[in-house]
């Protein structure tokens, strides 16, 4: 029997999957019993329980009714480009040109392309423990090899470079960092992020800065690594950036992102991506467009939303006596689940009980990383009532 590589085919299905999936099943095993339960409160998911703005989805129904749709450039239609030269400016801090820009599929995409078009197999990339999950499969399909340095949950989850040292071999690549960052919520200061892009510049490794929550910031200030350096430099290509419209207009499901970097690696990048999906779809870049020339008072909304939550879970996790630090961006937050007297705790096992317990689905640290095996995420983006409900549930389950 085929079924693909193995080391790909024998991955698990992702918590955030199997135990949505898990709840939905004990819902349907009470109605078979005549018991009727609430629906689940779902704080698993990292999604926005936002609509898209109405702007953003009428520019992309015009575009279907008025506009021929063709093949585009693999790169992304210009007009697009060149709005995003002025968004890097203000938000990112740093001076491009459209050249220097490639539209791909959600930020995930623009991930995958840019690992294809630097690595080579048995390439080492220096990641995150914890970190977004999906980081691992796509460097397992680049053929490279993640090394994990530890961020420190005794100082807000941020890098320490001195362990980061101690990971470099000859075959270390590239450095991937993650601010504001999933799961965490961590935002790196600017002093952290300088002394990140030094380490990359003396071990000459490409910095790869995912800044997908790049407008989700509640403290503080979001500091791109590409701010830090000169035009040449940029130019010569060691950054990668990488963007999405999904968590800062509510456009997951749009799936639209973009990659920036110089010029000659942007044309690499955009090789690959002409290779594996040819360009995205002109209505989906025109809402877009739209998302950044209209309104933008629906980010704020958003933002200040995202920001309430964090600060009502911040309140009643330290009311339960559970509280280890304030994230401040992106919108998750780890909560430590472990024994009040040090007992360990596994949080896969503690997301299932509290499933069968009070109907709450989390997402196990596990599966961000070693170092964040006895905590659980949960998302802020569901309502204040359920993150209420569902912050209580498991402090009172972590408290048995």
């Amino acid at each position: 029997m085929k079924f693909g590589k193995p080391e790909l085919h024998e991955l698990p299905v992702p918590d955030i999957v199997s135990l949505g999936a898990y709840a939905d099943q004990l819902q349907r095993e009470a109605e078979a019993r005549g018991v009727l339960l609430p629906p689940p409160i779902r704080l698993q998911i990292g999604e926005p329980n936002f609509r898209t703005p109405e702007h953003i989805r009428q520019a992309a129904s015009e575009s279907i009714t008025s506009e021929v749709q063709t093949y585009g450039p693999a790169s992304g239609w210009p007009w697009l480009r060149e709005l995003l030269v002025e968004k890097i400016a203000r938000v990112n801090g740093y001076t491009v040109q459209p050249d220097n820009i490639a539209i791909s599929m959600g930020g995930t995409g623009g991930i995958l392309s840019s690992l294809l078009a630097t690595l080579n197999p048995g390439d080492e990339v220096l990641i995150p423990d914890p970190c977004w999950p999906i980081y691992l499969p796509q460097l397992q399909i680049a053929g490279a090899i993640p090394v994990t340095y530890p961020l420190d949950p005794a100082n807000e989850w941020l890098p320490v470079i001195e362990q980061l040292e101690q990971q470099v071999t000859p075959r270390t690549r590239m450095l991937l960092i993650n601010s504001p960052g999933n799961p965490t919520g961590a935002v790196f200061p600017r002093q952290v992020m300088a002394e990140l892009l030094e380490f990359a510049r003396r071990h000459d490794l490409y910095l790869l800065s995912d800044e997908c929550y790049d407008q989700l910031i509640f403290e503080g200030e979001h500091v791109s690594p590409a701010s830090l350096l000169s035009r040449e430099e940029f130019e010569a290509g060691r950054f990668i950036g990488i963007y999405t419209f999904s968590k800062t207009y509510a456009m997951t499901g749009w799936r639209i992102g973009y990659v920036v970097a110089g010029t000659r690696l942007t044309k690499t990048i955009v090789d690959v991506l002409n290779a594996s999906l040819t360009n995205i779809s002109t209505p989906i870049q025109r809402a877009a467009a739209a998302a950044l020339t209209g309104p933008q008072d629906c980010v704020l909304e958003m933002r200040e939303s995202y920001r309430r939550r964090r600060d009502l879970v911040v309140k009643q996790l330290k009311e339960f006596g559970r509280y280890s630090y304030t994230p401040h961006g992106a919108f998750y937050t780890l909560i430590n689940v472990s024994g009040r007297h040090g007992e360990s705790r596994r949080g896969r096992q503690f997301a299932l009980d509290l499933i069968s317990a009070s109907n709450v689905t989390v997402t196990p640290g596990h599966g961000f990383g070693t170092i964040s095996d006895e905590y659980v995420r949960i998302s802020l983006a569901a309502s204040e009532e359920e993150l209420a409900l569902g912050v209580q549930a498991i402090c009172q389950l972590a408290d048995r």
